[in-house]
Parts: C-alpha cells; sequence; structure tokens
C-alpha cells in the first residue's frame, strides 16, 4: 500500500463529495476514511469505535450548553439592549455608528457565540441606523462581514472547545489567547472606521451635557442591559473564580439563560417570536452538525495515523522546511487559503492532529498553533472567493458582492496585521492567558 495514494484518495474523495455532491463536511468525512481504510485492507469495525470516542467527552458536553445558552439570549431581544448600553459610552461623535455596529457585535458574538447570528440580529438593528448616517451600502456590508466573527475570538467561542478537544489543550487557555487578537481587530476596524468615514463627516453639534447626565445615562442603559451582561460575569466568575469547570460553567449558563428567558416572556410579558420549544430545536440541531462532525474527524484523524499519512506528512515537511519561521509562513497560507472555503470547525478537527504534531517538533505549542489557526479562519471568513461574512452581509446591506469585497480591503488588511502579531509574538497571546491564570 502507498501512503501517498492514500492521503490522494482521501484529499480527492472529500473535495469531490463535499463540494460537487454538495455533502455535509461530517459525511465527507466519514467517507472518505472509509475508502482509505477499503484500499488499505483495514476493517472498517473500527469506525462505530473511532467515532463514539470522538463525542465520549466530558469537554464535549460544553458545546450544547453553551449554543443553548446563544439561541436563548438570540431570540430574547438583548441586541437593541446592548446597542442602546454600548451608545451611551461612544456618544456624540464623528463615525458614532460605525463604532457602535462594532462594539455590539462583539457584545452580541460574546453571549451567542455565533457569526451568523450577530450578523444577522446586530446587522438587521444596525443597518438602517447606518444608512441614515449616509454610510455607503458596500461599506456598511463590509464592516457587517468584518466584525460579525469577533465574538468567536471573545470567550466562551465553540471552536475553542473545538480546538481543545483535537489537541488537549485547557479550554480556558485557548479561550484566553485569542483576546488579543480581538483586541487588534477592534481597534483596526476603529481605524478604518475613522479614515473611510467619520473624518469626511461634518462634526456634529456641540450639546453640553454635563458629567452626572452622561453618568446617569450610562447608568439607566446598564440596568437595563445588565441581564444580558450578566450572563458572561456568571461564566467568567465562576471559571476563573474556580468554583467550577469550562463545562459546568456552560450548564449554569444554561439554566441561567432559561430564567432570562421565563422573566423576559412571562414576567415582564415582552413579546418573543419564538416558542422555547423552536429553540431547543435550533440548538439541537446545531449541536448535532457539531456532533456529527467531531465523531467523522475522529474517525479520520485515527484512519490517517493507522495507514500512516501522519507520520508521511511529517517527514515531507521536515524535510523541506528546515526553519520554524519557514513552517509557520506555510501554516498560516494555507489555513488562511483554508478559510476561504471551509468550515471553522472542521478545519479545526482536519488539521489540528495532522500538523500539531509537526509544529511541536519546531517548538510551536499547541497554544500558539490554535491562536494561528483560529485567527487565520476568522480572517478567511471575509476573505473571496468564498467569503461567507460577505455573501451574508450583502444581503443584509442590500449591496453588490464586488463593491463590498473592494471596501473590505482595509478591514482584511487589518486581520492581516493581527495574523502577523499573533504569529510573530506568542508572548502577546501569552500575557492574557497569564493574565487569568
Amino acid at each position: 500500500m502507498s501512503v501517498l495514494n492514500a492521503l490522494l484518495i482521501f484529499l480527492i474523495s472529500f473535495m469531490l463529495i463535499a463540494i460537487l455532491f454538495k455533502m455535509p463536511v461530517s459525511y465527507a468525512l466519514g467517507t472518505s476514511s472509509l475508502l482509505v481504510l477499503l484500499y488499505a485492507g483495514i476493517q472498517v469495525t473500527i469506525v462505530p469505535q473511532f467515532s463514539f470516542s470522538g463525542i465520549d467527552s466530558f469537554s464535549f458536553l460544553a458545546i450544547p450548553f453553551y449554543i443553548f445558552a446563544g439561541v436563548i439570549m438570540e431570540y430574547s431581544g438583548i441586541s437593541r439592549m446592548l446597542i442602546n448600553w454600548i451608545k451611551s459610552f461612544v456618544g456624540r461623535v464623528r463615525g458614532a455608528t460605525g463604532l457602535i455596529t462594532i462594539f455590539a457585535c462583539m457584545a452580541f458574538g460574546v453571549l451567542t457565540g455565533s457569526a451568523m447570528a450577530t450578523i444577522s440580529a446586530i446587522g438587521k438593528m444596525m443597518v438602517p441606523e447606518l444608512k441614515k448616517e449616509n454610510y455607503p451600502n458596500a461599506y456598511v456590508s463590509a464592516l457587517l462581514a468584518a466584525t460579525c466573527f469577533l465574538g468567536i475570538l471573545i470567550p466562551p467561542s465553540v471552536p475553542g472547545i473545538m480546538y481543545s478537544l483535537a489537541s488537549g489543550a485547557k479550554i480556558s487557555e485557548i479561550w484566553m489567547a485569542t483576546i488579543g487578537p480581538a483586541i487588534i481587530f477592534a481597534v483596526g476596524y476603529c481605524l478604518v472606521n475613522y479614515f473611510r468615514i467619520a473624518r469626511l463627516q461634518t462634526k456634529p453639534e456641540k450639546i453640553d451635557v454635563t458629567f452626572s447626565v452622561r453618568l446617569k445615562d450610562i447608568g439607566k442603559t446598564t440596568v437595563f442591559a445588565f441581564p444580558a451582561l450578566l450572563m458572561p460575569i456568571i461564566i467568567y466568575g465562576s471559571i476563573y473564580g474556580g468554583f467550577c469547570t469550562v463545562t459546568e460553567a456552560g450548564a449554569v449558563s444554561c439554566v441561567y439563560g432559561i430564567i432570562y428567558y421565563i422573566a423576559i416572556k412571562f414576567i415582564l410579558k415582552k413579546k418573543i417570536n419564538i416558542t422555547f420549544f423552536k429553540m431547543c430545536a435550533i440548538a439541537g440541531a446545531s449541536t448535532a452538525v457539531i456532533g456529527l462532525l467531531n465523531a467523522f474527524s475522529q474517525v479520520a484523524g485515527k484512519v490517517m495515523t493507522v495507514v500512516g499519512i501522519s507520520n508521511f506528512l511529517s517527514h515531507i515537511i521536515t524535510s523541506n522546511i528546515s526553519s520554524k519561521v519557514g513552517f509557520l509562513v506555510m501554516i498560516n497560507i494555507l489555513f488562511l487559503f483554508m478559510g476561504t472555503f471551509m468550515d471553522i470547525n472542521a478545519t479545526i478537527l482536519i488539521m489540528t492532529p495532522l500538523l500539531l504534531p509537526v509544529a511541536q517538533t519546531y517548538g510551536i505549542s499547541p497554544l500558539h498553533f490554535g491562536t494561528i489557526l483560529i485567527v487565520n479562519m476568522c480572517v478567511g471568513f471575509l476573505t473571496p472567493p468564498f467569503a461567507v461574512g460577505i455573501f451574508v452581509s450583502t444581503k443584509i446591506a442590500n449591496a453588490t458582492f464586488g463593491k463590498t469585497v473592494k471596501e473590505a480591503i482595509p478591514f482584511i488588511l487589518v486581520g492581516l496585521v493581527a495574523i502577523i502579531v499573533t504569529t510573530a509574538c506568542p508572548g502577546f497571546i501569552n500575557f492574557f492567558v497569564q493574565l487569568f491564570a
């Protein structure tokens, strides 16, 4: 049996099944793994064992908890609360509406952990406000596509849990490691908003507002937003206060989300256009997709190890790339390219078992490797030709794909800066890990 042939069978069959036949990534992984096993003459009875081991994990329980809590918060009307709260801090400055959009997407992403939920909820609220301020449609679309994934970089995030499952790294550490890049994105986006929009706007009329009045406004909006803000406080406080594990904190956040839903719907009598059982179904479907992906990616990883593909790739890379810098450049290009067309969770589960052992031979820690992977995938979310974020944002902002891509170039450049800093300065990401250790 040729290891190279086995690798080609896996890659070609995976691409054909996933792209040409539009089969879900999890099924494509499972089918490709079966074909490799048949080619290698290995009993396919090992597939159920490997797939079960992929989801037989206490850490995996965190995923349905955080997804369910995020779905509850998404459909409970918190977006307007967060926008008003952030607006009270930003105040009346040029480009304020763009800044509010950036920080609202960050805050909403923290609560839901979903880029698609963020771009939908915040987009529907902010697009009319941005258009009132004469923001170009294409810029509005690019801004939404660029900011929607910031919640993935700020904990809690499902991709962080997925990487932990694939690598064995601590969930709390990989969560903290991506905070630094998130700050770079946020600062860079604020600068882009200033030079592209704010500096061209007329300065708003000065309104004399005393500090006490401003403070009262902030206090009022904070009170209304406090129920939403309390969830991340509960999660971070319980984890980093040493009261419970990441998985247990997910269960606590889930309970809080249910209490929040009951309070909004029955006590405060606010209308929510979705039933509790419908939210359960949405969360269950999302969990099932990730569960299947995790199960079959475990099969793919084990199959690659059994037939020798992992050792084969490791030998090729170490034989042709002699330096750590060369390896870092290679994985950045690879991950950025994969981010343009692959789902972030699928890429994490496929590439981590293949490349992490090689990365460790160059002295790259699992934490550094995982941060590079996640940051690149986020930038790929915004990068053509596929650019999932842009496809969604153009529909919300009523913009064309071509003009949105042109407006997205400065945001992509900010992403490249974040990639370079993340890659070249592991101490920068470790700072935040140590800060919350």
